[in-house]
């Protein structure tokens, strides 16, 4: 589709980038009612001739999306101005009133895999790290002019030079800028922290700041000059300040990319009474109401079937992917996907709250928590302490110099910052995270990197994890066969369709006749669902066509092949049988090869059959003790917990895996057309491979070592700068210098030790 409109750019843009799959997204019809209705409240607000309107849009994942996007609306009749802000998922486009089809544009969209929607209230720009480049660039302006004053006194400007005092004057001024206005964040979040009794890294950084600020006013009131460190407070400020943008961007960037793809439990459409067709949040059902959920959508809770039948599919139960067929009146069991063609209605037999899904998918209050940073700045803070009293006490019996005793113990508190904490360590975050996402891996949780050392059995789901969520279609060439008539109907019959033998047979015949999906006048008649089955559907001269089970449809003497998973027929007469089989993951084998070399424990637990789950372990040389089948979401975590107790990374994408996840010390997704589990994973994935897996332990490696190597020079580094300070040669403009080299050194430190190309990575 890209190629017949012209818009292989895409792809030059997009480079090495991985992109999340598109899933069913793209065989979903754009629902043409809001889009109307948003066009025509738009243009009524508008008392011009242009139009402004904002959405919300997914899928969007590189700079090439937003070309793409830029370069189908720049092609619309009537367009002006088009704007993407691809970190909050939100766009604005301008019109001509009445000459723009809003319709058309979001159809377009629709069919490359770009979903519009309303705009959510909840859809505002991050502002942390906005927060943050305005204290940075403030920072710097006070720094320079800082610098500007304190230069000259150092190149040898005399103190009776009549301009000294205005030069001292106004280098304490900017630095008493820097310190209230960008300083105090530092300060602020320390208090805050020490408040709820914390130990933050903010608390050493806030403790120099104070006494450099302090130490400075003393030194400039008494006429001091080895007490003068308003031109290292400026410094320190805008140092740690750039140290903590590098942090909050990293999380706001993978933050962003788990908006873009996380949609919770979806919404329901409330039948009957005065709410009749208003849409709610599925954690909005109560019990007692009736309701409908689209195909492929999920049931929220437990619910009376009000239609006559219904194909549902309990994958995220019990693993097993094959749809089981229901009555009226049966009880629809929560977290079911409905794969039948059509909208189901439902009468809710329990409220959200008391469901299976939502205790399921209740968030682990039990997150992971960094001791280790807590105990090396107890640590640090103690020596610092412990050595500036010494250093302090020892300069004042000896010396009786009470200003020489005071600048030995704030120049300790000011040599020995912690940058190896506040700059080195965000930088090494950021380097290893910019990795991994061009791997296709996002981390949400900072502490995932510790749990990852502790690791030692990886556990893995079955059905969408080791496996794709689509089964693959054995015989694809068996297209290139049919005529144009058949392909036509195999298109029609599987279109809607969200079985997932349908599925598999829709996006094979797309692979192979992607023309197909650019004839959107195809026959309107409607197709008809037999539940259990098939999909039935009349062309314009009145032929039958089905596509369903084998048996249906067949004439009495037709010979079946019993291996066929489903078959397309001609008035009953066979045209052809299509045969499914499960699709492991790209890399699946080597990956769990690499585990083992590596001597990681795996293990598969699945709620699927034993005749799907041992052959695939088997496949990938997973031992049977390691492997369980037929287990509900109960058995996988107590698994866990007696066999891999402290030590599982879990990776899992079904309901039936999140009290697993909360038993694993760390827990991965794939994501899917249907994941909601990345709200309570560590970190997600895109792409067919698991090769990101490796990768994600050796980068992990890989910062850790480079951390050490931080560490080491940053003990060094206080190692000579607090022996100058006990000396009492600790100078200001020597202490200016000793620390922004000592953040380029730890900073050189972390780009050599991951700043390299992805040959490193392990796997």
């Amino acid at each position: 589709m890209l190629e017949e409109g012209g818009y292989l750019r895409f792809y030059e843009l997009k480079g090495n980038t991985v992109v999340p799959p598109l899933g069913s997204k793209v065989f979903k019809t754009a629902d043409p009612d809001w889009i109307e209705s948003e066009q025509t409240k738009a243009e009524g607000q508008s008392s011009h001739e242009q139009t402004k309107a904002s959405f919300q849009i997914e899928g969007i994942s590189c700079i090439g999306c937003v070309w793409l996007i830029e370069a189908i609306f720049n092609e619309s009749k009537g367009k002006i101005a088009i704007k993407i802000d691809s970190s909050s998922n939100i766009l604005e486009l301008c019109w001509h009133t009445g000459e723009f089809s809003l319709v058309s544009f979001v159809e377009k969209l629709q069919r490359i895999g770009y979903q519009i929607s309303p705009l959510s209230e909840h859809a505002q720009p991050t502002k942390v790290t906005s927060q943050i480049e305005a204290l940075i660039g403030l920072a710097g302006f006070f720094l320079l002019n800082t610098m500007l004053f304190t230069l000259p006194t150092y190149l040898g400007m005399s103190e009776s030079f009549f301009l000294s005092p205005l030069f001292q004057l106004l280098s304490a001024f900017f630095a008493t800028l820097s310190f209230a206005i960008c300083g105090g964040y530092f300060i602020k979040r320390a208090i805050f922290a020490l408040q709820r009794k914390v130990l933050h890294i903010d608390f050493p950084i806030a403790a120099g700041l104070v006494a450099a600020y302090c130490g400075s006013l003393v030194g400039w009131a008494l006429g001091y000059s080895s007490l003068l460190y308003f031109d290292f407070v400026a410094t320190f400020i805008f140092l740690m300040l750039v140290g903590r943008w590098v942090q909050e961007f990293a999380i706001e960037r993978n933050h962003s990319h788990l908006q873009k793809h996380f949609h919770g439990p979806g919404e329901v459409t409330l039948i009957g009474g005065h709410e009749d067709g208003a849409t709610v949040q599925a954690s909005d059902v109560k019990r007692g109401q009736s309701y409908s959920i689209p195909p492929g959508a999920i049931n929220p809770v437990a619910a009376h079937l009000l239609d006559q039948e219904a194909a549902l599919s309990l994958e995220w139960i019990n693993g097993e992917p094959e749809p089981l067929d229901w009555e009226k009146g049966a009880i629809v069991p929560a977290g079911s996907i409905n794969v039948s063609s059509g909208s189901l209605r439902l009468k809710a037999d329990e409220s959200w709250g008391d469901s299976l899904l939502a205790e399921l998918l209740k968030p682990d209050e039990s997150a992971i928590t960094d001791n280790r940073i807590q105990g090396i700045l107890k640590t640090y803070l103690s020596l610092v302490m412990i050595l500036s009293l010494l250093g302090g006490s020892f300069w004042f019996l000896v010396g009786s110099d009470a200003l020489k005793a005071l600048q030995v113990f704030i120049s300790i508190l000011i040599v020995s910052c912690p940058c190896a904490l506040g700059v080195a360590l965000p930088l090494c975050d950021q380097i290893a995270l910019g990795r991994l996402r061009k791997m296709g891996l996002f981390v949400k949780n900072p502490l995932l990197w510790g749990a990852l050392r502790r690791v030692k059995t990886i556990v893995f789901d079955k059905t969408g994890t080791l496996t794709m969520e689509v089964p693959r279609l054995k015989n694809p060439d068996i297209f290139e066969n049919l005529s144009p008539q058949a392909l036509k109907a195999t298109y029609i019959l599987s279109k809607k369709n969200t079985h997932p033998v349908a599925r598999s047979i829709l996006q094979s015949i797309l692979a192979h006749k992607a023309s197909l999906s650019n004839t959107l006048s195809l026959d309107q008649q409607a197709t008809k669902e037999t539940i259990g089955k098939g999909v039935l559907w009349f062309d314009q001269n009145g032929n039958e066509w089905t596509l369903g089970k084998p048996v249906w449809k067949a004439k009495t003497d037709e010979i079946m092949d019993q291996s066929a998973n489903a078959s397309l027929r001609y008035n009953g007469a066979l045209v052809a049988n299509f045969f499914i089989q499960e699709d492991l993951r790209d890399d699946a084998r080597e990956v769990v090869n690499f585990f083992h070399q590596q001597n990681f424990a795996t293990a598969i637990l699945s709620g699927d059959r034993g005749e799907r789950v041992y052959p695939i372990a088997d496949n990938l040389k997973i031992p049977r003790p390691s492997v369980r089948s037929e287990c509900d979401p109960y058995e996988k975590a107590r698994w866990i917990e007696e066999e891999a107790f402290e030590s599982a990374l879990m990776i899992g994408d079904g309901a039936n895996d999140s009290l697993a996840f909360k038993s694993a010390i760390c827990r991965g997704t794939p994501v899917v057309d249907r994941n909601i589990l990345e709200a309570s994973s560590d970190f997600f994935f895109f792409g067919r491979s698991l090769k990101t897996l490796p990768n994600l332990f050796g980068i992990a490696k890989q910062r850790h070592q480079t951390i050490r190597n931080v560490f080491l020079a940053a003990i060094s580094y206080n190692c000579i700068a607090i022996t100058i300070c006990l000396s009492g040669h600790m100078h200001p403009l020597l202490a200016a210098i000793l620390m922004p080299l000592s953040s380029i050194a730890t900073l050189l430190i972390a780009w050599t030790g991951l700043g390299q190309n992805s040959s490193r990575d392990l796997f």
